[in-house]
């Protein structure tokens, strides 16, 4: 009796995995796949541009690992953004995002009519929730086209991929 309840205890404590998109666009790619976004923000005020490159260095059956690096100008003030490496699990808990809509829309990314899968979203860590929209499309690696967020303490965000080469 004390396993079966340890079993059941066990179970609702566990926390609900769903397949993650981020993963699900990365895995459509060769590693050598790159994007390079433009990310634009006024923290403070203050007008910040920092431009990321996201190259897909290994892929697995459950996790991609992407490298991001680049750099970023904060007033007239510019300085480089040391490469690092980011793990992308192709499960993420079920509870990390809320989907509020979902639809399709060509937009123009870089010169480019793409026909882009969007999503409203509600992200919540800890007391800060985050509210965004963002298209997605097959033809980019990482499926990010562009980004909009708006962040508690950091003001609205906008991303745009500006290039990209897909293996």
């Amino acid at each position: 009796m004390k396993s079966l309840l340890a079993c059941a205890l066990a179970f609702l404590g566990t926390t609900q995995e769903v397949d993650n998109p981020q993963f699900k666009y990365w895995s459509g790619c060769k590693p050598g796949s790159w994007v390079k976004m433009k990310m634009e923000m006024e923290p403070g005020g203050q007008k910040m541009v920092s431009e990321m490159t996201y190259k897909l260095l290994e892929l697995k059956d459950d996790l991609a690992v992407v490298e991001i690096a680049g750099k970023s100008k904060l007033g007239a003030q510019e300085f480089p953004v040391p490469a690092q490496k980011q793990e992308i699990k192709a499960k993420e808990p079920a509870d990390k995002v809320k989907i509020e809509k979902e639809g399709d829309e060509a937009i123009d990314v870089a010169g480019k009519k793409l026909q882009c899968h969007w999503y409203e979203f509600t992200n919540k860590a800890g007391e800060k929730e985050t509210k965004g929209k963002a298209w997605m499309s097959k033809d980019i690696p990482g499926g990010m086209a562009k980004g909009e967020m708006m962040t508690p303490g950091a003001g609205p965000i906008v991303m745009t991929a500006v290039e990209w080469e897909k293996k």
